[in-house]
This record gives C-alpha cells, structure tokens and sequence, in this order.
C-alpha cells in the first residue's frame, strides 16, 4: 500500500509542509461458520464470500474460524481457527446432563477455548458471521452452534474487532438457553442480515431483526468461473439429479420415531426411482453432505436392488461428491434437480436447472418461492409420491417457461449480494 501524503494548512504553517499520514496496516477478515465438517453447501457459502472479500480488499489477509482447520485449510487454502477444543455440537439431550453441568465438568477446557479465541483474534478488523444455517439448536444442544456463535461473537469484541452477521439462516431454535446464547450474540454485532424474510421472521421471537435486512444466500455471488459448461443433451436420454439425506430431528421425535419416519422417506424415494427408470430416464444421485448423505445413498441403493433395479442396468449414477467442485460437474450433466438439500438446489438454480425441493425445513420453500417455483415442493416426512410425479411432469413440461425466471433472478441475486459486499467491506 503506497503512503498517503496530505498537506494541513493553518494559520501557523505559512510554509504549508506536507504532513506524512501513515496508512492502517493491511486489513484483517475471519470469518466464521459451520465449515469443516464436510457440507458442501457451507463450503460454497465460504468460497463465495472470500472470493468477493478478497476482490474489495486485495491486499487483506483472511481466516476462517473452522470445525476442523485442516480440512478448511486445504480446501480454500485459507488458514483456519479451531472453533473449539471440545466437541459439544452432537451431544444428545440427557446423555451428559443439561448445559451448565456440561459446561462446569470442561472448565479449564473452555477457559482455554476462550483466551485461545481473543489471542486468536488480536489484530483482526471485522469478524464475519457467514451465511450458513448457524442460528439454531437443530441436532444438538444450546451448547452446540448456539454457544459457539456467541461465544466467538463475544471474543471478536473482547479483541476489539467489528461483528457482523452476513447472509444467516436461521433454523429451529428449542432450547431457552440457545435463546439466549443467540441473542447475546445478535447483540454484539453492528450489522445483521438474513438470507431469506423466513429467516428473518423466525429469528423475532429471539431477537428484534425488524431493522435488519434481507439479502440472498451467499452461494448466489460464486464467481461464474468456477461453473462447468453444461452438457448438451442432445438425442440423449434426460438425467435428473437426485438427492438424499438423513433427516433426524432429536428434539421432535422419538429414536423410534424417527426411524419409521426415515425409513418411510427412503422407501418413497425408491418408489420414485422405479417409475423414473419405467419411464426412460437416467438418474444421478447428488451429495450435497460428503459425511452425512453417504449413508442414505448406500441404503437407497440397496432398497433398490430389492425392487429388482440395478444401478449399471438403469442408468443410475452414484459417485459421490467430497468438494463444491465435483458436485457442480455433476450437476452440469442433469436436467433437473429433485432434493432435499437446500444448495444442491441453489447451485443447480445458478446453472439454470429447474428444482423440485423435498423439504426438511422452511428455507427450501423460500429458496424456490424467490425464484417462481414455489409450487414444487413438498415436506420431507410427508412426501406423496403420486404427487411428486405429478409435479415432476408438470415441471418438464414448463421447463422452456421457467428456465428464463431462473436465470434473472440468479443474476438479480447477484447483484444484491455486491451491493450487500460493498456495505459491508466498504469500511474495512
């Protein structure tokens, strides 16, 4: 950065020497999210965000605060905090007892865990908050992303840094004690934003949010390199892209419960397999979680070998996907998506491939309402399957219609997301 050279003039200085201003130092951005655990839809969350912080502040230096360093570090080539020395994010209600005997038993633990975060953060300028669904208790505990937001929210203070919260979502909130975690941290920051108005209706009954803004999801501001050309189909038959999840709420149902209801949704997808394979078309089966989706993926294949459908025989593709790379190549190759995870339908959006989402949660029905599809969609656990083939066909049948609303809203989003990047770097 080259030295500013002002000239002060004031009565005294008839000579009007110039006055040598010494820049700030280079400036400082970490941000933190659920990244590290292997979702790739808070990894592109992060790669979009950096990319466009490094293009505002291109002599910054950046870090992420991250659930495992070394897989951050690899992945973005971005250096990388430990959120934590411990590990609260998948204790279960009543297994270790409730949140401040849990929290009382690991003293000299999080004692540490906080002086290693404002060490951490000395000399740092603003610490994101970025996008990803942290706001909420949903698998876990208060003491799982609910503490861990505000107690990084409140070391970036302690540090002397600026908070902003950038692009949250914001999921189902049980416990009282999350509540307040997470309006303290709200608190702390001078900037929020959500990523769709459902989120920011959700988070009021924790927090006044009526002041703060709405803007996409940041995954809408990737830069366009990074997407391969799609495939030309051609005389081919269509492929369409099929996701799966393991979707468990532990603060719903019983373990009981959830497995028949699990079990329930796996054997309705097969069912919809069956009659895609009857009806000529190629499937890929999408990964938008490299740990959590392999599972279902193993199960839904076996399911369907007992329906008599093998995968080299139907044309059902199951490779797996361990980067936000290889899961967009392979959605370069469908025609449509059909899937429970929120980015494997956002990035298909951004390469102009209609969706049917099958929702877990409220955020993929806003998602595809934004974009005019908000009639394809139906709640996970009560999914019909006559329905969905019917709103499959449907789909196909508007795709020439639809394809045109996408792509303006995708680029409509764009937009948004540079001027929400300008407001928030602007100062840094």
């Amino acid at each position: 950065m080259s030295t500013n050279v002002v000239k002060e003039c004031t009565p005294a200085c008839a000579d009007e020497r110039p006055v040598v201003r010494r820049p700030k130092s280079t400036a400082k951005v970490a941000f933190f999210g659920i990244f590290g655990i292997q979702n790739l839809g808070n990894e592109c969350t992060l790669q979009a965000i950096v990319q466009n912080a490094r293009e505002r502040i291109s002599d910054g230096k950046f870090l992420a605060i991250s659930f495992n360093p070394g897989d951050t570090l690899r992945r973005h080539n971005l250096a990388a905090l430990p959120v934590s020395c411990q590990d609260f994010t998948r204790v279960r209600p009543g297994r270790l007892a409730k949140g401040f005997r849990l929290l009382f038993k690991r003293i000299p633990g999080e004692l540490m865990d906080w002086v290693k975060a404002v060490k951490g953060l000395r000399g740092t300028d603003l610490v994101v908050m970025t996008g990803t669904g942290m706001l909420t208790d949903y698998s876990t505990t208060a003491f799982g992303f609910p503490y861990h937001v505000f107690r990084w929210a409140l070391a970036a203070r302690l540090a002397g840094c600026k908070v902003r919260f950038v692009g949250v979502g914001v999921g189902p909130i049980y416990q009282r004690m999350s509540r307040r975690f997470i309006r303290w941290a709200l608190r702390l920051a001078d900037y929020r934003s959500f990523r769709d108005e459902f989120s920011r209706n959700r988070i009021a009954k924790v927090f006044d949010s009526s002041r703060d803004n709405v803007f996409p999801d940041l995954a809408f501001s990737l830069q366009k390199s990074i997407f391969p050309v799609r495939r030309n189909c051609g005389g081919q038959k269509q492929q369409i892209g099929l996701g799966v999840m393991d979707h468990r709420d532990i603060h719903l149902l019983t373990t009981n419960e959830q497995e028949a209801a699990y079990s329930a949704y796996l054997n309705k997808m097969g069912e919809f397999v069956e009659w895609l394979v009857k009806h000529d078309y190629q499937i890929r089966i999408l990964q938008g979680d490299a740990k959590h989706d392999v599972a279902p993926r193993a199960e839904l294949k076996s399911r369907l070998e007992q329906r008599g459908i093998r995968y080299e025989q139907a044309g059902i593709f199951d490779e797996g996907s361990s980067s936000v790379e290889e899961l967009l190549d392979q959605l370069a190759q469908v025609d449509m998506v059909v899937s429970p995870r929120f980015h494997n339908l956002l990035l298909g959006m951004m390469m102009n491939i209609p969706a049917i989402s099958i929702s877990y949660d409220p955020k993929s029905d806003a998602l595809l309402e934004g974009v005019g599809l908000g009639k394809y969609r139906q709640a996970l656990f009560e999914l019909d399957v006559q329905i969905l083939i019917q709103q499959f066909i449907e789909l196909q049948e508007r795709i020439p219609e639809v394809k045109p609303m996408i792509s303006e809203k995708a680029n409509e989003y764009r937009r948004l997301l540079d001027q929400q990047y300008d407001l928030i770097f602007g100062d840094v």
